[in-house]
């Protein structure tokens, strides 16, 4: 990633999203509603795409931080607490892909980065968050797929799953109550995800596509 390189970010007004924001600077676009962007809504996004492709061009990187979480069992949801999940997590990452991801294939170059959570790969039950982690589960499949089918042009598409991570808008209750967990002894912070940002947007991190990057201390073993 050179200097002149452009990010284009999505929810990137609080916690993991600011803390991307503010490592990249004025080389980042944030599309939020507060931006004037719905990234669960494809005639908002198709606007905002055409304005920035116009004015910007490609990006080199498609960073997507968008994605509601809720500690509700199974039983106790509702439809509108599963279209929410869905809509903030897998939705607005499909939509943002079909539509942005085109123009960086036609560029031949670019890196995708999506977030999971932590243990999204283990054969355990989810019943902290059954619907959050099944709609996650499916992104990491839309995230292997889609790497699969740019990889010919250049580009890369991986996913991070944080664990628990302190910041400003974080679950601290759940957090305060899983920490004593973490086999390294401490609850994550935003700059320990920045890490793996770096890597991947990083010359370094060329060679990885398809990956799931796990960040939770252990946690997840």
């Amino acid at each position: 990633m050179t200097p002149d390189d452009r990010i284009l970010l999505t929810g990137g007004l609080s916690g993991i999203g600011a803390g991307i924001a503010a490592e990249y600077g004025d080389r980042c676009t944030i599309w939020s509603r507060r931006s004037g962007v719905d990234v669960t809504d494809e005639h908002s996004l198709t606007k905002a795409a055409e304005h920035y492709l116009e004015e910007v061009g490609a990006p080199f990187a498609l960073i997507h931080c968008v994605g509601d979480f809720d500690e509700v069992p199974l039983l106790e949801s509702d439809l509108a607490h599963f279209d929410q999940m869905l809509g903030s997590n897998l939705t607005s990452a499909y939509l943002v892909s079909r539509i942005v991801v085109p123009a960086m294939v036609a560029a031949g170059r670019g890196r995708v980065v999506f977030f999971g959570a932590g243990g999204l790969e283990s054969q355990t039950a989810k019943t902290r968050a059954p619907v959050y982690f099944a709609v996650k589960t499916a992104l990491l499949s839309l995230t292997r797929s889609l790497a699969l089918e740019v990889a010919g042009a250049g580009l890369t598409v991986n996913m991070i799953s944080p664990g628990i991570i302190r910041h400003e808008t974080s679950h601290r209750q759940s957090q305060d109550r899983m920490e004593a967990d973490v086999p390294l002894g401490r609850a994550g912070t935003v700059e320990d995800i920045l890490g793996s940002v770096r890597l991947l947007l990083s010359s370094q991190g060329s060679y990885i596509t398809g990956s799931n990057l796990t960040v939770d201390g252990g946690l997840s073993l």
